[in-house]
């Protein structure tokens, strides 16, 4: 009889998590996105808001080396102050996005005030035809944690809803 209602509030449970880290992943990857190609030695950014951004290296493949090697300089429009942008690879906010493209970010940088911005590029030599960098609000680790809060409660969901058949079906 416990079994009875144990299952059924795990199924609930882990579907109420699953919609929840869900609405959070979106909430995580669906912010602002400025998308240019990477091979361009220089972009105007307009950016509104201030707080922590990431270089995105785009590729349109699944496979191959991510360029790391490149340099970036951003400057401020207004007062043509150079800001800090620290490369550093981060593989846990790697991920694909809908139309199969692997995202790795490469560098971040700190927006103190809303504004017009230039960033110039090095050419690498591993920037291939088709290659993007994308500018978008610094994820860090967020996004790993969300995927890996969908990964448990998918499997509380599911486990919740096989034992609840199983103990309504006096298998236990």
């Amino acid at each position: 009889m416990l079994f009875k209602i144990i299952f059924p509030a795990l199924f609930l449970t882990g579907v109420y998590f699953l919609i929840k880290s869900i609405g959070r992943i979106v909430q995580v990857y669906a912010g602002p996105k400025i998308e240019f190609p990477a091979r361009t030695g220089s972009s105007q950014l307009k950016i509104d808001q201030s707080g922590d951004y990431e270089i995105a290296y785009k590729r349109p493949s699944l496979t191959g080396v991510i360029p790391t090697n490149c340099e970036f300089k951003l400057t401020e429009d207004a007062d043509q102050r150079e800001l800090k942008v620290i490369s550093s690879v981060n593989l846990l906010g790697m991920r694909k996005d809908m139309s199969g493209n692997r995202v790795v970010p490469v560098a971040s940088f700190k927006i103190e005030r809303p504004g017009t911005y230039t960033l110039c590029t090095t050419e690498s030599a591993g920037f291939k035809e088709g290659d993007k960098l994308l500018i978008t609000t610094k994820s860090g680790t967020k996004g790993f944690w969300a995927i890996l809060a969908i990964a448990i409660s998918g499997i509380a969901t599911i486990a919740g809803l096989v034992l609840s058949i199983l103990a309504f079906l006096n298998k236990f």
